[in-house]
């Protein structure tokens, strides 16, 4: 029996279905697009080339239900739109002429590999955006960090007066920029290792790489691979683009050195030639080895060394892009963090509580704990990236009274913390469980610390929704 797929009319809202063919127009043959992934990035991508004319083909496996609950609604019923489910059939996809992949989809899926087969071209939202796009870009990757610095730049060029947007793996697609930027502007863009592997034109006028430590490996399989992908971001650099790498990463040093573009550093232990670093107490900035007093130190609002880290890549970033020092320094100075890193929520009964929801991994659950003054009481564990707890635990031991553990993981972290004789681990049912079972073991100047060290997806939609509620639950202790 031949497979057949949905379509949701647009005239009046209700399920037919029909053969996946191409659409011919009174204009001719329009193009066949294969939108993979139902995110915000699959949406800015499909209504673009819905607005261009092309024929789209979306596949989801809970399509039909993401198109009821989210704004997809609203373009199905403007549009038709074919979607595809796991039901799917080798004529569905034979029409296609591109395939467009959000980066939350995994890149073996049988379908992506069908896609390959056939050799029909994938190309990720970034590369598309890019297409349209003729601004320059600066890009920010690493595995932490990514979101503080990226805000911390945007909001550094905004200050200076320049004509600036953000997009991204911060939560805003490139895509949505296409018809918004001019070429006299500048797009500030955070990018995943998922964004950055399925890039071929994409060039960035500046790119940094904060850090690099162990994270996606359910997605990348091997370290290399996910430096690879991170390295990406030089892939179409050349001697007239900036390359700004974090000079105390020695995977980054390893991986940077046949890079083409102009390089500059960033250190919190000693001098650079170009960049910026920390000497003493004071923030430094360095062209060919001429330095320039930035601000102290004692003048940032954001605690911890990793915070330091990311404001010396933002303002080096900032300073090579040509902003002035005194709205680099006035931006930094104003400069509070971002939601959901680290992000003081309030007391209740003398006992702190923090939501450090975007940590999620663990190297971003040791800079958490780092940055705590206080006895810990942590919530921890979510959606199992494939990763081991062992360093991160290890931490626990004169930091951390106690942890309540949730998701996928939490087993497995248990199991691992009784091997590394932590033995103060209770395992939850769910977050709100959780804040109850804390607010209760918590005394008077402890700190409640949500920093699960894993992604979301296994409870949550994402880390946002996460912190989010955990601000509520907090609330209503």
């Amino acid at each position: 029996m031949e497979s057949r797929i949905g379509i949701l009319d647009s005239s009046c809202a209700v399920w037919s279905t029909g053969y996946c063919q191409r659409i011919v127009t009174p204009g001719g043959a329009m193009e066949v697009k294969l939108i993979i992934g139902m995110g915000k990035s699959g949406l800015a991508c499909a209504k673009k080339m819905l607005e261009m004319g092309h024929d789209i083909v979306v596949y989801d496996k809970n399509a039909r239900k993401v198109i009821r609950q989210s704004e997809w609604e609203d373009v199905a019923k403007k549009w038709k739109i074919r979607l595809l489910e796991d039901d799917w059939k080798l004529k569905d996809v034979e029409a296609v002429d591109e395939a467009i992949i959000s980066p939350g989809v995994p890149t073996d899926l049988p379908l992506v590999d069908v896609v390959r087969q056939l050799g029909i071209p994938i190309v990720g939202e970034i590369e598309l955006a890019y297409r349209f796009i003729k601004a320059p870009m600066v890009g920010i990757t690493g595995t932490n960090g990514k979101t503080t610095t990226t805000t911390l730049v945007y909001e550094i060029f905004k200050e200076s007066g320049s004509s600036v947007y953000l997009a991204g793996n911060i939560g805003y697609p490139l895509m949505d920029l296409v018809d918004l930027v001019d070429e006299d502007d500048l797009v500030v863009v955070e990018l995943s290792s998922f964004q950055l592997e399925s890039i071929d034109d994409f060039r960035v006028k500046l790119g940094m790489i904060l850090n690099i430590t162990p994270d996606h490996l359910d997605r990348h399989h091997t370290m290399d691979a996910y430096i690879d992908a991170k390295m990406n971001i030089f892939k179409n650099c050349d001697s007239m683009d900036f390359a700004l790498l974090n000079r105390e990463d020695p995977l980054i040093q390893k991986a940077s050195v046949n890079l083409k573009c102009r390089i500059l550093y960033f250190s919190t232990k000693g001098p650079v030639k170009d960049g910026a670093f920390v000497a003493g107490e004071r923030i430094m900035l360095s062209r060919d080895n001429e330095t320039l007093d930035l601000m102290g130190l004692n003048e940032l609002k954001v605690p911890g060394i990793h915070n330091v880290q990311n404001i010396l890549a933002a303002a080096a970033g900032a300073f090579f892009m040509g902003v002035p020092v005194g709205h680099i320094r006035s931006a930094i100075r104003k400069f509070g963090g971002v939601e959901h890193r680290i992000e003081y929520v309030g007391s209740r009964n003398g006992v702190f509580y923090y939501n450090d929801s975007k940590g999620t991994n663990t190297d971003a659950g040791i800079i958490a704990l780092k940055a705590m003054n206080a006895p810990v009481v942590l919530i921890a564990g979510g959606y199992d990236k494939n990763a081991d707890y062992k360093e991160w635990i290890q931490q626990f031991h004169g930091r951390v009274k106690k942890v309540f553990l949730i998701g996928e993981t939490a087993a497995k972290i248990k199991e691992q913390a009784l091997q590394l004789d932590f033995t103060d681990v209770e395992i939850c049912s769910s977050l709100e469980e959780a804040v109850k079972r804390s607010a209760q073991t918590a005394q008077t100047g402890d700190a409640v610390l949500l920093s699960p060290a894993c992604a979301s997806w296994d409870m949550f939609e994402n880390y946002e929704v996460r912190g989010t509620r955990f601000k509520e639950l907090v609330e209503q202790l």
